[in-house]
């Protein structure tokens, strides 16, 4: 089964499914950002509103904040949402060919079709996406002989990157947050802000702020499940000859509901991580 799994994983068909995930999650994440930049153009229209307080400014800005939370919940939480399942899918595929298990079709989840996949390699391929990156993508080493261990093997490396990575994103947030909130205290002390004025500056940042919590938050839930699911495989190591493959296809249905509602991590801080990660592990 570990020199099964080493080869498939490596195969043309395996690499088009990883490049075509790839290149979906990346358009998840674009859409993402542009619900951040929808935030903090609505945190730039109320701090300017306080600086000017024209009644016609406070209009327009009004009716932009309303249209822009339509854009944003209607139009590109549905795109992004729609997006990301399609990427689970297109990475629950590959999981299933290269661990050789079948299809959730309990789920409820249409399998991706091969001109869906080919389309999105040839994007991908046409923005010139590395494909040397997505190799070994369970690794060479460390794989066990044992079928059922070796599929646990993989999983629990699926696992264990996800959790590293959303942990280090909390704490990032958590440290945007601080650094916003010792800089305003900072500047109104300077300055000598009122209390009121204060209060009028949250009222212009509450978008931006609620943003963060709300990431923070959601992140933080993203991670307990899978960090729950890494150590429920490796309490089973132990037990790994009395697990079934029947037991395999359930943790994998659980991975894939994870990747279908989990929060994307930004693009810049993934590949960021994964350098750091994979330093470490070579080293």
């Amino acid at each position: 089964m570990r020199e099964d799994i080493r080869e498939r994983q490596n195969s043309a068909w395996a690499l088009d499914r990883l490049a075509a995930q790839g290149l979906r999650y990346r358009q998840v994440k674009s859409v993402e950002n542009w619900r951040l930049v929808c935030v903090l153009f609505v945190s730039l229209l109320m701090l300017t509103g306080l600086a000017l307080e024209p009644i016609q400014f406070s209009q327009i800005a009004t009716i932009a904040v309303v249209v822009l939370w339509f854009v944003d919940q209607m139009v590109l939480a549905w795109c992004a949402g729609r997006m990301k399942e399609e990427a689970a899918a297109i990475q629950e595929d590959f999981d299933c060919f290269v661990l050789d298990m079948p299809w959730p079709e309990h789920l409820g989840v249409a399998r991706p079709t091969g001109d869906q996949v080919k389309e999105l390699v040839r994007r991908a391929n046409s923005k010139g996406l590395a494909r040397q990156e997505l190799a070994d993508w369970y690794g060479e080493e460390d794989i066990p002989a044992e079928a059922v261990a070796a599929r646990l093997h993989c999983q629990r490396v699926n696992c264990r990157w996800d959790g590293r990575l959303r942990r280090d994103w909390i704490w990032w947030v958590r440290l945007v947050v601080g650094i916003v909130v010792v800089v305003g205290v900072t500047v109104g002390a300077i300055f000598g802000v009122t209390l009121f004025d204060v209060v009028l500056g949250v009222v212009a940042g509450i978008r931006l702020l609620a943003w963060l919590l709300l990431e923070q938050r959601a992140q933080f839930v993203a991670q307990k499940r899978v960090e729950d699911l890494h150590g429920y495989l490796s309490r089973t190591e132990v037990e790994r000859g009395r697990l079934t493959l029947c037991d395999a296809r359930l943790v994998q249905a659980a991975i894939f509901e994870h990747r279908r509602v989990c929060p994307t991590v930004p693009e810049w801080f993934y590949r960021i991580k994964r350098e750091t990660y994979e330093g470490k592990e070579r080293g």
